[in-house]
């Protein structure tokens, strides 16, 4: 039998026992991931984690324990459904389902369902529960009582994701809907003819086919319609993403919440884009950008950047000052919660006792936590240098990420079998199959069910 802590080095062990430990851990975490989720739907029934500036279940989840806000959510969603599911719940308690099943499962499951879905995840990875779940939410949808044909024919949602590289390069990954793509594409066709005209060219093309043609690469057409968006919307002075924002910490350019500029990308932003270049100094950063109307001084030709402490002489934040902080902060600052829309911007010493418009005062904070400010269910305190500390009702600090400690006072099961995770014939996947076998089933034990007696009703 493994126990969960084993003191035995690793590099001690043959492969074939480090094999047997690593399913062995797998099957006692699926087991005491099952008991986590158990105490974490009880604790949210009882509003246990409710408290000074505390959003949700979730949002004290991902603070005290170091979880991500979505996988958090994912967590509490996952508990409370497991409630009223006793056969998977018995299932993962015993180890023999893994959370990544259970994961997908939870968003299907019913009490009617749940004993062939357990049957036929013990003999599938996790990755073709996931799939039959999928095409099960698909079924589930186009069979829903009273759904016309045109519920029924509505198109997928279009979607997109980006993300930066390690190489300081961009993945956009994009899904869409077949008239949104035909739009994309219409734009592309557009967007590279324009980019690719010469001075000799018609105002239209002489041949139709050039507007038929979709380039196979069509990055160079995407960053020309960028372009077009970028110099010929207008956007509000306070508008976080909507420009190319430059960051220098000694010397070194980077992108806001992106990769390393190099000298020549630098230049090529600098040159073909309208970028605003943030200086980070000592003391308060400086937006070096051309905008005259935030209270900056000009002598001569040179410009030496805005205003960015006012004291007592203006209580409402420049523009300037409002993106300083704004960049300073990423978000709301209250511990644990990097929300980063619906901000206010908050004087930590009110203005009317005394409290000054200075970085060193002013402090994000998302609208939730700024009423529960106000409410008094915690306090910030200025700590000088643009540094602030939070409160509780009691004074004492409020941390941003609590370091977890192991739990004393009882230890994991030995009853979790050693290979209670590991799938007994997983084997390939005929989804078409398995979906019509589960179905059948279901539809079976839907018809053996004694008819319900209709109680008449009265005079």
């Amino acid at each position: 039998m493994v126990r969960i802590f084993d003191p035995v080095v690793p590099a001690t062990l043959t492969t074939d026992q480090l094999a047997e430990r690593l399913v062995g851990y797998a099957s006692q975490v699926a087991a005491l991931t099952a008991r986590f989720l158990d105490y974490l739907a009880e604790f949210d029934t009882r509003h246990g984690w409710s408290g000074h500036g505390i959003l949700s279940c979730a949002h004290w989840l991902s603070w005290k324990t170091g979880l991500s806000r979505r996988t958090a959510q994912e967590h509490v969603r996952v508990a409370h459904a497991l409630q009223e599911l006793p056969v998977m719940r018995s299932a993962f308690a015993a180890g023999t389902l893994s959370y990544s099943k259970i994961r997908a499962l939870t968003r299907v499951a019913t009490v009617e369902r749940e004993e062939e879905l357990v049957r036929f995840s013990h003999s599938a990875t996790a990755a073709q529960v996931e799939r039959i779940c999928a095409a099960m939410r698909t079924v589930d949808r186009n069979l829903q009582e009273g759904a016309d044909d045109q519920e029924r024919e509505r198109p997928p949602e279009s979607g997109a994701r980006w993300r930066w590289n390690d190489d300081g390069s961009l993945t956009v990954s994009v899904k869409l809907n077949a008239v949104d793509g035909a739009h994309l594409l219409a734009a592309i066709v557009r967007a590279e003819y324009e980019r690719t005209r010469t001075a000799n060219d018609p105002e239209l093309p002489s041949q139709p086919d050039l507007w038929a043609n979709v380039p196979c690469n069509i990055a160079p057409a995407l960053v020309a319609m960028a372009d077009a968006v970028i110099a010929g919307i207008a956007m509000p002075q306070i508008a976080p993403g909507a420009e190319i924002l430059v960051h220098e910490v000694d010397g070194v350019p980077s992108l806001d919440h992106g990769p390393q500029l190099r000298s020549v990308e630098r230049d090529e932003a600098e040159c073909g884009a309208a970028i605003r270049t943030v200086g980070h100094a000592a003391g308060a950063p400086v937006d070096e950008t051309g905008d005259h109307d935030d209270g900056g001084v000009q002598i001569g030709g040179t410009r030496l950047g805005p205003v960015l402490r006012w004291g007592r002489r203006r209580r409402v934040p420049t523009a300037a000052l409002v993106r300083v902080v704004a960049m300073r902060d990423r978000g709301c600052r209250a511990p644990g919660c990097g929300r980063t829309r619906h901000l206010h911007i908050h004087h930590v010493m009110p203005w009317s006792a005394g409290g000054t418009t200075d970085p060193d005062n002013l402090i994000m904070l998302c609208s939730q936590h700024h009423r529960q400010l106000h409410q008094g269910e915690f306090s910030i305190e200025s700590l000088g240098g643009q540094r602030f500390a939070f409160r509780g009702t009691g004074g004492q600090p409020l941390e941003e990420a609590p370091i977890p400690e192991l739990p004393a006072g009882w230890s994991p099961w030995d009853h979790v079998a050693t290979c209670a995770v590991t799938p007994t014939d997983p084997g390939r996947l005929s989804l078409d199959y398995a979906t019509a076998v589960l179905y059948a089933a279901w539809e079976w034990k839907r018809r053996q069910r004694p008819a319900s007696t209709e109680v008449p009703a009265a005079a």
